[in-house]
This record gives structure tokens, C-alpha cells and sequence, in this order.
């Protein structure tokens, strides 16, 4: 991952280093370092759903290290109750006839908080989380709706709701803008880093503080959208809507931001279409097959090169996996049609995502004719 670097915006160049820092240490898990900066600087929420031992815990424990402010965590069972997450009814205020709560170190004070297991919380948990989620306010008892200072919460669940359960927490799933399935490692060369690197965690090099955070969400809302990237995105609302994807207003309204904050964060100085990419993880309701197709009409209209680059990727990996690197003649097979795709990726229009890949393609090349000759 290239790190961006800025004269004129020193902020910008910490979000970049915290990028790079956590996708080299995490395994395949590029995707979800964006979202969760993305949503950081965006001032929205983002929810991890993969089964145990995928990372998602790791990756949100780093980034709430890094950003410094206040954290809250909770583990979310049917038996959590309420006043674990926004604190016990005041005994003091009980003796003169008042209802208030108590909620030092509970999520009404918090800055950041991680919610895990979101799904498995009872009905007034989840009721209670809406408000403060959405409209960040919470009301302590005296029937006044303070500001609380959250500026992100990061939720994770080893499983999506069951058709059952799904209109129940329809609402408590809504409040999360950005959402994504978190897969197991799948390629060779993760699998080997997973083996046989010894520790995992990120190493962040310094901290962000809570107005630096703040100074990035301004300045991302400034953005402009290019003419391009407007209409992509009109064309990418109106073709979902063929396909039977129709997100509420607020949602849609929220894309917006997001895609200025993951315009911002990887360097743009306006929003153009392939930053549409980020909102595959926005444009859809329902887990099922919807965000599969969010995903495939916004790379056929906005970003048809990345959507292009993901597929010849999937092919190499493809041919990694096949090979027997101790028969020769299969591995002068792999090896060609690993050079057949590296000639498909030269044809593409440059750029980094393009580069990135070839270059990745190359040095799994080179690795591959290493083990053949090795294994001589």
C-alpha cells in the first residue's frame, strides 16, 4: 500500500501511515482497515460479521488504541443488561424521588466504543443503543437528551441475523452505515503469514488525537464531487433499484459522506467515480444477496478497472493454489498463465491498485520458479 504524503495536511499523513501500518500487519484484511478509517473520519459506525478467529476483534482493538480518546467495551449477551451499557440508576437520586443514571465510563461518555456480538443483545439494549448511535444524544432520566461524544462505534458478529430474527434488528443494523462479511484468510501466501510470522498485532506509530479526527472530518466534507462521480452515482442508485436494492433516504444521504471521507483518506483532492467503491458497503438492507450486487454494479459503473483487477487476481490465486510446484511441467504451466495475466493487467489503464497487483503477481512468479527449482 503506498503511503501518501502531504505538506499541507499533516493529518491526512498520520490516517495514511495508520493505513499502512495496519494492512501490513494484518493478514488480508485491507478492505476493513478502510472502512473502519473511512468511517472514523466520517463520523459514521461500522459492523464486522465473520465466524471467530478472523481478526475482526484484533483490527478494532489496534485502530480504538491508536485514536487515543475515551474507549467503552462491552461483550453483548441475552443477559446484558441495561445498566451495563449506560449505567446504574443513582441511589442518591432514588432518596429525592429522581430517576437518573449513572454513567461514568459507560457509552453515553465514551469516545470510541466496541460492541461485540452486537446481534445477540436483548430488545432493550438494542433499543436503547438507537438513539445514541444515530442521533448521538442520551437522555440519563430527566427527560433532557444530552450530547454524548461518540464519534465511532465498531461492532462485530460471528453471524448475520436469521430470516426470524432479521426484522427484529433490522433497526440496530441500519445505524451502521458501512458493513461487511469478513472472510478467513484465502490465498497461499496469507496462509504461510498466518503460519509463520510469530505476532500479528499492529504497531502503530503514534497516536491521533480526538481534534486531529475532527480536523480530518472537516476537511473530507469539503471535498467536491466531481461531475463524473455525481453521475455514477445517480446511475448506480437507479440500476440497484432494477435489481430490487433500494436503500432508505438516510442511507443513501450518509453514501455521500462516506465516499468524501474515503476520497479523503486516500489522498483525492475531489471525489471521483472509483471512490464509489467504498459504497458497496452502504447501498444495501438485506445481507443476503444484496451486497452482492451493490458490489458488482457499482465496479461495472464506477470502477470497472478495480472490478477488472479483483477478477485476474482471484484467477492467479486460482493458479497458485492448483499448482504442484515438484512437477515441473505443472509448474511451466502455472507459470505461463501467470504471465498470460500479468499481460492482462498491462492492457488495463495504469494506476496504483493496477500496479500493486503486478507487482504482487510478479514476485508470486518468481517465488513459484524459486520452489520449482528448489524442489529439483
Amino acid at each position: 500500500m503506498k503511503l501518501l504524503r502531504s505538506e499541507t495536511d499533516p493529518v491526512r499523513d498520520q490516517f495514511a501511515r495508520a493505513r499502512a501500518e495496519l494492512a501490513a500487519a494484518l493478514i488480508e484484511r485491507d478492505e476493513e482497515v478502510d472502512l473502519i478509517l473511512t468511517a472514523l473520519i466520517a463520523h459514521e459506525h461500522v459492523l464486522l460479521v465473520g465466524p471467530p478467529g478472523c481478526g475482526k476483534s484484533l483490527l478494532l482493538d489496534s485502530v480504538l488504541a491508536w485514536t487515543g480518546g475515551t474507549r467503552f467495551t462491552l461483550l453483548l449477551t441475552k443477559f446484558t443488561a441495561v445498566e451495563e451499557l449506560v449505567g446504574p440508576v443513582s441511589l442518591a437520586a432514588l432518596k429525592a424521588d429522581k430517576y437518573l443514571r449513572v454513567t461514568t465510563g459507560k457509552l453515553p461518555e465514551a469516545d470510541y466504543a466496541f460492541l461485540d456480538e452486537l446481534f445477540k443483545g436483548s430488545s432493550a439494549i438494542l433499543n436503547v443503543m438507537l438513539r445514541i448511535l444515530n442521533e448521538r444524544t442520551f437522555d440519563a432520566g430527566d427527560g433532557v437528551a444530552r450530547p454524548v461524544p461518540l464519534r465511532l462505534c465498531l461492532a462485530a458478529s460471528n453471524e448475520w441475523p436469521s430470516p426470524d430474527t432479521g426484522k427484529e434488528l433490522a433497526a440496530i443494523a441500519d445505524r451502521f452505515v458501512l458493513r461487511k462479511t469478513v472472510s478467513p484468510i484465502r490465498s497461499q501466501v496469507g496462509r504461510r503469514k498466518l503460519l509463520w510470522t510469530r505476532d500479528h498485532a499492529p504497531k502503530l506509530s503514534a497516536p491521533i488525537a480526538p481534534a486531529e479526527v475532527d480536523q480530518a472530518r472537516r476537511r473530507a466534507q469539503a471535498l467536491p464531487w466531481s461531475a463524473d462521480a455525481r453521475e455514477a452515482l445517480e446511475a448506480v442508485l437507479k440500476e440497484l433499484a432494477k435489481e430490487g436494492v433500494q436503500p432508505g433516504d438516510r442511507r443513501q444521504f450518509q453514501t455521500v459522506g462516506v465516499v468524501r471521507a474515503f476520497a479523503y483518506l486516500t489522498g483525492a483532492d475531489e471525489v471521483r467515480p472509483e471512490h464509489l467503491e467504498v459504497a458497496q458497503h452502504c447501498l444495501w438492507d438485506d445481507p443476503g444477496e444484496q451486497p452482492r450486487k451493490a458490489a458488482q454494479v457499482i465496479a461495472r459503473i464506477a470502477n470497472p478497472v478495480g472490478m477488472r483487477v479483483t477478477q485476474l487476481l482471484v484467477e492467479a490465486e486460482q493458479v497458485l493454489t492448483a499448482t504442484n510446484v515438484r512437477d515441473l511441467a505443472d509448474a511451466a504451466r502455472a507459470a505461463a498463465k501467470l504471465a498470460e495475466i500479468d499481460r492482462q493487467f498491462a492492457g488495463l489503464a495504469a494506476g496504483p491498485r493496477v500496479e500493486t497487483a503486478r507487482a504482487y503477481l510478479k514476485d508470486q512468479l518468481k517465488k513459484l520458479k524459486l520452489a520449482s527449482i528448489e524442489a529439483v
